[in-house]
């Protein structure tokens, strides 16, 4: 596909014509169109959108954020809605609802086809981040008792509705699944052969209510293409094919990523400042009425600090170091519950790799700022506590690191949110205690 810049795009929407903007957007893949529309204003995105032919807009409306499909899909003519909605996918078509007013949503699925607007109402009944939510139903499905040269047929028929035709099901009278039929197989079948005879009954399935995590993760597993979803009864509804897991990845990659950083997943490239501060302030105000905590300790060690005053040079340093081994150590356990679950026996082994490579980190960090402090000071013993200090803080920041997440898993809550509000501030309270304890200590020791 031809390449064309974001001012090219601009000096064609300059013209009056739009002859020559519909030439320009003609060469472009839907993706990178949609890249090009985000960077425009409300009115050229949708003068553009106009212009789309129905297969092309509904390919860029699928690549577009949520508020800019809602944008365009207010502006442009209902008749060019409805042609985009014949065009896509129902599950794409239920992801983009979704995201709609329910008002603006029924009155689109009115205008669709009666049996496409019904597909789509169904997807909309499940949870959009499940694996009803993201599956399409339209498949390609074989009864178990057909012949060979009937199931050819069968798929011919069936594969113009769908499209790319990735896996064949197999179901019984009932349209339970019962396996799927390699197409390979298939075709070098003899003609008269039973399917049932050919196929594959070793298949994975899911329910439609198992969380699209899991379903991304069983796919990645099995290195499956398609992953069929049925009902409690075994019935088949239909497919999540590997490109939704890609959307799904994405999806959860950018959800955890939000939620260790403390900000809402709303707030996207377009948000204003109102919405930048409702959702970063909230987490900002616990952040303040935490920090409090490492305040408290640092006021109850006055008298130390007066003393050797000296201390308070490595206390941010011992402080930040157990910071960041822990937030290491939460993005690792993260990452891992995300691809493997927290099963007991590899959650644990997991805690204590960590906690082992922790106290080894810490011991040679440690080292390493203990001499510093005594050669820069001329004094061992304070070495000495700097040096305890900073290896205590560290092992415990990367322990916390690695069960926090776990733990709040373990209880149903998500892990991403363990990490950087509280887990930074109790690694701050306890470097704080740690390295002004030990000089209060000293001192006595010394006194």
């Amino acid at each position: 596909m031809a390449e064309v810049s974001v001012e090219e795009l601009r000096g064609a929407l300059g013209s009056p014509d739009d002859g020559e903007l519909a030439t320009l957007v003609s060469r472009l893949h839907p993706a990178d169109l949609a890249d090009l529309l985000e960077q425009l204003d409300e009115e050229d995105r949708v003068r553009v959108f106009r212009l789309l032919p129905a297969a092309v807009a509904s390919e860029t409306l699928t690549e577009l954020p949520g508020d800019e499909r809602g944008e365009i899909l207010e502006r442009v003519d209902p008749g060019q809605v409805r042609e985009i909605f014949t065009q896509l996918a129902a599950d794409d078509a239920a992801d983009i609802l979704g995201e709609l007013d329910r008002s603006e949503a029924a009155q689109i699925l009115e205008g669709m086809a009666p049996e496409d607007s019904r597909e789509v109402a169904a997807l909309l009944a499940y949870d959009e981040e499940s694996a009803g939510g993201v599956m399409t139903p339209q498949v390609v499905a074989v009864r178990e008792t057909a012949a060979a040269h009937e199931a050819i047929e069968e798929i011919r028929r069936q594969g113009q509705d769908v499209g790319e035709v990735m896996t064949v099901f197999v179901v019984d009278d009932e349209r339970r699944l019962t396996g799927s039929l390699p197409l390979s197989r298939l075709i070098v079948a003899p003609e008269h052969a039973r399917v049932a005879d050919v196929m594959e009954r070793d298949l994975v399935s899911v329910r439609p209510d198992t969380d699209q995590e899991e379903v991304a993760r069983i796919i990645a597993r099995y290195n499956l293409v398609v992953l069929p979803v049925t009902d409690a009864f075994g019935h088949l509804l239909g497919q999540v094919t590997v490109d939704d897991v890609i959307d799904i990845l994405e999806a959860e990659a950018t959800e955890d990523l939000f939620k260790i950083g403390g900000v809402d997943q709303a707030e996207e490239a377009h948000a204003g400042a109102l919405q930048i501060v409702r959702s970063r302030l909230p987490w900002l105000a616990v952040t303040l009425l935490t920090s409090f905590g490492g305040a408290a300790v640092v006021a109850a060690f006055r008298g130390t600090i007066e003393r050797l005053s000296v201390i308070t040079i490595f206390m941010p340093v011992v402080a930040a170091m157990a910071g960041n081994s822990a937030i290491q150590s939460v993005t690792v356990t993260v990452r891992r519950l995300a691809l493997a679950g927290a099963g007991a026996g590899g959650a644990w082994r997991h805690v204590r790799r960590e906690v082992a490579g922790g106290v080894l980190i810490g011991f040679v960090i440690a080292g390493v700022l203990g001499a510093v402090a005594a050669l820069w000071q001329g004094s061992l013993e304070l070495g000495l506590v700097v040096a305890a200090a900073m290896w205590v803080s560290i092992s415990l920041g990367v322990l916390w690191g690695a069960l926090f997440p776990i733990l709040l898993d373990r209880v149903g809550v998500d892990p991403a949110v363990a990490s950087s509000v509280f887990l930074t501030t109790l690694t701050d309270m306890v470097s704080f205690l740690l390295v002004l304890g030990l000089a209060a200590a000293l001192l006595r020791t010394l006194a």
